[in-house]
């Protein structure tokens, strides 16, 4: 079975899978929100291309993923076929795991704790939480795309932010992207293939205390909730954007350095406190990069040829994994230009 990014138990790691890196820029209110307009190409398109990189005779080919993608395409699989045809390893998605550090007993007791806990810690609802000209704004979203769920008012605002980034998501033509991973899965069993999966487990001591102090913590949550409600219908349409260039392996849209400067104001209210510090969410990336890392190293060194598959906001930018395989000697090469090696090096693969 493919291993996917599950939930984490600790609610904490809400705001870290789900990517607050969804949020722009605020822009000037505006007196009415339009409607999103757009189109999703469908039909059967190429997705990016790999991203090769070789070090002596051998090679390291990369399918960069993206979530959402359109929700109407049929991937075309060949250039991945041939690539796992040729393989001797197929290095899966980083997946992450945030675990209480209990037994079976003590897992039990914390489910108590969990109640509520995506609620307002003392009680109120969105109406009594946000300013009035801000909750005006959200019952017209929460409409077009909510609908009249009551429980989501109840929710502490950075939590009816992530509820509708997600419902938004669905409606607007687009859906997650675990199919291809799936489809990646199936060919590389197909060809007998290895599987290499780079796991990260953060066990959490005292899991039940973390909770509630969760729950009595102050999240910059307003800021959060204003952003996301006034950037809904623009970060839908760069979403449709993105996803369509991955579709049709726009690999030149697909490096947008505009994404890359969005502020992540839900992401931040949640993993940049002390809490999220004292427990090593904060250090999660860090070590999921450097166990990738390690797994193309290990894979590189045994086989002529090791595919990868990589969530693509992870691989491309300064920080992404092409660069640091470029600061490791590998020749890098982009899908479209044939040589991206020093574009890797200087951080804009």
């Amino acid at each position: 079975m493919t291993r996917r990014p599950r939930l984490p138990l600790l609610v904490l790691a809400l705001a870290f899978t789900l990517g607050g890196r969804a949020l722009a820029q605020v822009p000037p209110p505006a007196t009415s929100i339009p409607t999103l307009e757009g189109v999703t190409v469908s039909g059967v398109q190429p997705g990016p291309g790999l991203w090769r990189a070789t070090r002596g005779d051998h090679v390291l080919l990369i399918l960069g993923t993206l979530s959402p993608i359109p929700g109407n395409i049929t991937w075309k699989t060949d250039e991945v076929d041939d690539a796992l045809a040729h393989a001797g390893a197929l290095i899966l998605p980083p997946h992450t795991e945030i675990k209480p550090n209990v037994g079976f007993f003590g897992k039990l007791a914390l489910l108590p704790t969990l109640i509520g806990v995506r609620n307002s810690p003392d009680g109120k609802t969105l109406e009594e939480t946000v300013p009035a000209d801000v909750y005006a704004r959200w019952l017209a979203v929460k409409a077009r795309y909510i609908g009249d769920e009551r429980k989501v008012e109840r929710y502490r605002p950075i939590f009816a932010a992530i509820e509708l980034y997600k419902q938004a998501v669905k409606k607007s033509g687009l859906r997650k992207s675990g199919y291809i991973t799936d489809a990646v899965v199936d060919m590389a069993k197909k060809h007998n293939v290895k599987q290499v999966p780079v796991d990260y487990t953060l066990l959490v001591d005292d899991p039940r205390a973390v909770v509630k102090e969760f729950k009595r913590s102050t999240l910059d949550d307003l800021s959060c909730f204003t952003q996301s409600v006034d950037n809904i219908e623009p970060q839908l349409a760069a979403m449709r954007e993105r996803a369509n260039a991955w579709a049709t392996g726009d690999v030149t849209a697909l490096r947008d350095e505009s994404r890359a400067k969005q502020l992540s104001t839900c992401l931040d209210a949640a993993t940049e406190g002390g809490l999220a510090q004292r427990i090593g969410l904060t250090d999660v990336p860090a070590q999921v990069r450097t166990r990738w890392l390690a797994a193309v190293d290990t894979e590189v060194a045994a086989n002529t040829q090791t595919v990868a598959i990589v969530p693509l906001d992870d691989l491309i930018g300064p920080q992404g994994y092409l660069s640091a395989l470029a600061a490791k000697g590998f020749k890098v090469e982009s899908p479209d230009d044939g040589d991206a090696s020093d574009k890797t090096a200087g951080g804009t693969p």
